[in-house]
């Protein structure tokens, strides 16, 4: 296996220098600039993502419409319920702990101060 001559790879090197020597040359602006593509929140986010969706949806033929359709309301009503069903068991978790905070109020916390009484 031969290797490569010294003068080779001086010059390959020189090479290299100038064409990075070029690059920084004529892109120091595109360096200075930094194009960064951040996720855009808020209402342009919301608009394009509509245009989008109706783009989506003039697109397919008319029974997948009609799917697309009925496969939204399912889904709507599923979020519903399932809100629905949170807050019932919120309200029952609350009812719960005010029952049992009254209990210990009125019949165990009396209890337990007689019986500190006695003796």
């Amino acid at each position: 296996m031969t290797s490569p001559q010294p003068q080779d790879w001086q010059r390959r090197i020189r090479d290299l220098k100038i064409e990075i020597d070029r690059a920084t040359t004529s892109g120091s602006e595109s360096l200075n600039q930094i194009d960064v593509d951040a996720p855009s929140f808020g209402i342009d986010a919301l608009q394009r993502s509509y245009q989008q969706f109706l783009e989506w949806f003039n697109g397919i033929p008319a029974s997948g419409k009609l799917l697309a359709i009925a496969g939204g309301g399912l889904l709507s009503l599923t979020l519903i319920k399932t809100v629905f069903q949170l807050i019932t068991s919120l309200i029952t978790l609350s009812v719960f702990g005010i029952i049992l905070y009254v209990v210990y109020r009125f019949w165990i916390l009396p209890k337990s101060s007689d019986s500190r009484i006695d003796n």
